[in-house]
């Protein structure tokens, strides 16, 4: 039994910049959202068990603790409208919609590997988001980049970056995300940064030791004081990179099944955007 989760804000994002632009007689740009719904015609060919998380539409209980969080992120405004209008052609097209507020797409799809990972239940994360990596825990559980056709699995995770999945939080927070806005600690890149995980496992012995490493590192020195200086920020940053896997979600492998299309209700709203949706 398999089930394919999918992030949708990594998902309609990817169809704005890979899909050409296409705009309703009324100048509504939809072209990320045809191109998210062929996504899911496909996936549905191929799939009995969906779901799709997307991102809260209020800002995440991260920016409450960190108001850097995502800051830098600009969206297009063209892509901003899609993504209610995306949440609306998922339950249309019979899938199953996972959206908490003040959660995002990555928690929700955390939570559900959470719930199915020692059922016997394969899942295919459907991303290509690195923090989603601290979710392979076990081999029934995937990522599947849609852009590059390739999978990716508890091993690969240590032979891309040195660690396993459980340490990609300590990873992230010394390293920095720039697309989430997080800076890590100065200095200290993903070489350096996977050596003190592989002997200290997490920042937090990674700290209790440091008067041990920092004569045994290059640069241990000044990594060393940069991480005294600034232990309770790199704490900080471990908190925001770690995702939440307590959000409620759907826990029966049924709930996930593809539901029956309301042909009339998606007509409407294909005929309203001028999708052209097939079904």
């Amino acid at each position: 039994m398999e089930i394919y989760i999918v992030d949708g804000t990594y998902e309609l994002f990817r169809a704005h910049f890979g899909y050409p632009s296409r705009k309703t007689k009324e100048g509504k740009e939809v072209g990320a959202l045809k191109g998210y719904i062929n996504h899911l015609q496909s996936l549905k060919k191929n799939y009995e068990y969906l779901g799709v998380a997307f991102d809260s539409k209020v800002e995440s209980f991260r920016n409450d603790i960190f108001k850097e969080y995502k800051s830098s992120r600009g969206i297009d405004k063209d892509i901003l409208g899609q993504f209610s209008l995306a949440e609306k052609a998922t339950e249309l097209l019979g899938i199953t919609l996972l959206s908490m507020d003040q959660y995002e797409a990555d928690d929700a799809i955390a939570s559900v590997c959470s719930v199915f990972k020692n059922k016997n239940i394969k899942i295919i994360i459907g991303s290509l988001d690195k923090d989603l990596m601290q979710c392979l825990s076990n081999e029934n559980i995937a990522m599947y980049s849609t852009r590059y056709k390739t999978f990716t699995k508890k091993q690969d995770v240590y032979e891309k970056f040195g660690v396993y999945p459980k340490q990609i939080p300590d990873f992230l927070a010394l390293v920095g995300d720039s697309s989430d806005g997080i800076p890590g600690m100065r200095g200290i890149g993903e070489k350096t940064a996977a050596l003190l995980l592989q002997k200290y496992e997490n920042i937090e012995n990674i700290y209790k030791n440091l008067s041990e490493w920092k004569i045994n590192f290059k640069g241990g020195v000044r990594h060393s004081n940069t991480i005294y200086e600034n232990y309770e920020l790199l704490k900080l940053f471990k908190d925001l990179t770690t995702l939440r896997s307590d959000v409620k979600v759907p826990s029966s492998i049924k709930d996930y099944s593809l539901s029956d299309i309301n042909i009339s209700d998606l007509s409407k709203f294909s005929d309203k955007y001028q999708l052209n949706i097939n079904f």
